[in-house]
């Protein structure tokens, strides 16, 4: 994964991107051990692959991770990532349904607090139909929000990244 070509996105598209810097080893290994068993994992927001590459460290040699990403340039770059169980799709996520099976396991790095509140709850509601949503935050506005989607919801904070960040681990079901 290029660093650069993360910041020089960014900074065309600081709105779409949400953040300066790719995820550090400790979020996207907090985030990618989240995914227990899921078989089926599918990622919002793949960026540069920083996380998608964790999942696949853990994600059994069945699995599969179906990877959504709306800038071209990021999806060059996660097609770099050479692992027959990974598919890149250049679309928004709310679209994922046409794609994927997203029952089981939804990882995301969409910036969902600068969204606007319609787009958020599409997401959201997509998200409570599966089994967990693993969620990437740098403020953790959005707990009651999530809560109305999630009856299981766990805040993680991931300090060793920059800028520090919050997950959280949201079931359908409680625990």
């Amino acid at each position: 994964m290029d660093y650069k070509v993360f910041v020089n996105q960014f900074l065309k598209y600081p709105k779409e991107i949400g953040t300066f810097t790719t995820s550090s080893k400790f979020l996207a290994h907090q985030m990618a051990r989240a995914i227990g068993d899921s078989l089926h994992v599918v990622e919002f927001g793949s960026g540069t692959g920083a996380i998608s590459t964790e999942i696949l460290k853990v994600l059994r040699p069945e699995g599969t991770l179906t990877c959504f990403e709306l800038n071209p340039t990021f999806c060059r770059e996660l097609e770099k990532i050479h692992d027959d169980r990974i598919t890149v799709v250049n679309d928004l996520c709310e679209n994922a349904p046409k794609y994927a099976d997203c029952s089981q396991c939804i990882v995301s790095s969409v910036p969902l607090t600068i969204m606007s509140k319609q787009q958020r709850h599409l997401i959201l509601q997509l998200a409570a139909k599966s089994k967990k949503f693993i969620q990437l935050q740098y403020m953790p506005v959005l707990t009651k929000e999530i809560k109305q989607y999630f009856p299981d919801v766990d805040l993680k904070f991931v300090p060793l990244n920059i800028p520090p960040a919050f997950v959280y681990i949201c079931k359908s079901t409680p625990a």
